[in-house]
């Protein structure tokens, strides 16, 4: 007899939440070009995030210090409180935000990173990587693999510890970290681990279920996703592990963490990914929301407002605390 799985039901406040979010969006006008239509998802993004990022209760004393990592390629560094702070060189998470590769930024990601810092007791170095399509693959992997050496060299600089470097990423950011992470250990980089939040790890042509089980109405369409494929990696394979991690080589990776969404869109080849992690061996923490959307650790529209967001931003400060 065979298992029947069966499927969550969306709480209800969750659903009114998405669906005022689509409504507040609304449709894009016809015959935009896909830079257009980039540039118009970049400013609500970004208009969005400064309603987000004044909400109440947001850890401000968190010092933050903007930075050039290189010529052209900014960064922002989160120091925790004194208070949640310890004495001794910080370990440093680099983080690389999501947004299909497309749109995204330091600072629509502040608060998250604000939250996070303060909750882990850690420093982030969060990176302002090139987009697509003006700067399609590889250039925001060549820049997280930049930014991750940077923090190798330079961490003892900014009272951070070389030695408890780890990587992190939500979406397209936790693709480009996944293929950083297995470059790395490639390259023998020391990375203490690697944190990946509802990862894009697989090309939509390969069928994973859940771009037909969620792929209107989650949030994160499933016409959008292939849309940003189509701007990031236009010319590449999509079976090529530099944009498909779950294609690469993931022997002998460092502790990992894999948080997916059961109404998102990623979720199969997030949840694929992590059992290959840990059929190789790698040690593989695997959180999933069984009632939550793409996005929902990182919003900050949702965490304090779904104890599911609090309690997986928690779970994840503290895999922190006891991997880096």
């Amino acid at each position: 007899m065979s298992t029947v799985l069966i499927r969550s039901t969306m709480d209800a406040a969750l659903r009114r939440y998405l669906d005022d979010l689509a409504a507040a969006m609304g449709p894009l006008p016809a015959g935009l070009t896909d830079a257009q239509r980039a540039q118009r998802g970049r400013a609500a993004m970004e208009a969005a995030a400064q309603t987000r990022n004044a909400i109440k209760g947001l850890p401000n004393k968190v010092s933050v210090h903007d930075l050039a990592l290189t010529p052209g390629l900014p960064a922002r560094l989160y120091r925790p409180s004194a208070s949640s702070a310890p004495r001794q060189a910080l370990p440093l998470l680099v983080f690389l935000h999501g947004g299909g590769w497309v749109v995204g930024s330091v600072a629509t990601h502040d608060a998250f990173c604000r939250l996070f810092c303060e909750a882990a007791g850690l420093a982030m170095l969060s990176v302002d990587y090139r987009l697509a399509p003006e700067h399609p693959c590889p250039a925001g992997l060549e820049d997280a693999l930049t930014a991750l050496r940077w923090a190798l060299a330079h961490a003892g600089d900014h009272g951070c510890d070389a030695a408890r470097v780890a990587i992190a990423g939500d979406s397209a950011g936790a693709n480009l970290a996944a293929v950083t992470a297995q470059r790395a250990a490639a390259l023998r980089l020391p990375l203490r681990g690697v944190m990946l939040l509802y990862p894009v790890t697989d090309h939509p042509s390969a069928g994973h279920r859940s771009y037909e089980e969620n792929g209107i109405g989650f949030g994160l369409d499933a016409a959008l996703m292939r849309w940003f494929w189509q701007q990031y990696a236009p010319s590449l394979s999509p079976t090529d592990p530099a944009v498909s991690p779950l294609r690469g080589v993931v022997a002998a990776l460092p502790a990992t963490l894999v948080a997916t969404a059961e109404f998102d869109v990623l979720r199969d080849e997030g949840m694929a990914y992590a059992a290959r992690l840990r059929e190789a061996g790698t040690v593989v923490t695997h959180l999933h929301a069984r009632d939550m959307h793409h996005n929902f650790p990182v919003h900050p529209g949702t965490v304090g407002r779904f104890p599911q967001c609090d309690a997986t931003l928690a779970a994840c400060a503290r895999w922190a605390r006891s991997v880096i």
